[in-house]
């Protein structure tokens, strides 16, 4: 999906104008429970105008939700004072694992750790297949003074980047939508040798402890219980079993086991730097491509 002319000046008018700081907060609480978020009616109607929310049931449009999971992402980077998510989270994430180094992340969704990285490696690049998401973090860099960064339509499966370009791949709650086999053998080829990859995200025991607060609060029962299926499938054959609903990656993720997720880097030739360690509710894979 991509925001026509007409799209794209309707939002840079929503999230750069007066009402931006409310729209940005309204849109965000849309997509993530936020008991500090009191809707007003300035942004309530920019959204309906924008052809995000619908009159009356303030239901999200299938634009919403790109918008909405956009301003969350937005708004959780400013919270967090615009540092990585995975900040000082573990001693071998620090600065100096980006320094001076060629870094592309997959799944960037609308760029804030992007903006994170972008004054600490020698060059940064996102891969997302959503081009609505890239549109709208162009917006938020006009937002906070940041010069355009660099992004490039893609999935992990298919990466656009030449063979032994990238010194370091970073996945930060993305692996979980795509296809990751494959994708762990497009990352070994457009890494250098000595390259590293580091993913963070969920794996089947997180899931799983969680399901029920899942199925209670956030995703439903079925969906759940889709995600368990699949996730299990995965692991077991390498694929899923449910397909993919209306052709979009993220609404059939799959959370494999951490043994699972390191063998199948081993096969592609990526070799563990560090054991897996948590962050918070999350796992972090670091790895290095042999050569």
């Amino acid at each position: 999906m991509k925001l026509n002319a007409k799209q794209l000046d309707a939002a840079r008018s929503a999230l750069l104008g007066e009402h931006s700081d409310q729209v940005i907060r309204y849109m965000a609480g849309q997509s993530v429970a936020i008991d500090s978020i009191l809707p007003t009616q300035q942004a309530q109607e920019i959204a309906q105008n924008c052809g995000w929310t619908l009159p009356k049931s303030e239901a999200r449009t299938s634009l919403g939700f790109l918008v909405s999971d956009s301003c969350r992402e937005y708004l959780f980077w400013q919270e967090r004072h615009k540092a990585l998510p995975f900040e000082n989270g573990l001693p071998h994430l620090s600065d100096t694992l980006f320094e001076g180094k060629y870094v592309a992340e997959i799944g960037s969704g609308m760029g804030a750790n992007l903006m994170s990285l972008s004054h600490r490696t020698g060059r940064v690049c996102g891969v997302e297949p959503v081009e609505t998401y890239i549109q709208l973090g162009e917006i938020f860099c006009t937002r906070e003074g940041i010069s355009t960064l660099e992004t490039r339509v893609g999935g992990a499966e298919s990466l656009p980047f030449q063979d032994d370009e990238l010194d370091l791949v970073l996945c930060v709650s993305a692996h979980q939508y795509f296809d990751i086999m494959p994708a762990f053998h497009e990352i070994s080829r457009v890494l250098k040798r000595g390259g590293e990859l580091v993913i963070i995200g969920g794996i089947l025991s997180d899931y799983a402890r969680h399901s029920v607060d899942y199925a209670l609060n956030s995703e439903g029962p079925k969906a759940v219980a889709i995600t368990l299926v699949n996730s299990l499938s995965y692991t077991a054959v390498g694929r899923r079993i449910i397909g993919n609903r209306n052709g979009f990656s993220t609404s059939r993720p799959v959370y494999p086991t951490s043994n699972a997720m390191i063998r199948w880097m081993h096969d592609a030739g990526l070799t563990q730097k560090t054991p897996f360690e948590k962050i918070g509710e999350e796992t972090c894979f670091h790895a290095v491509l042999s050569g």
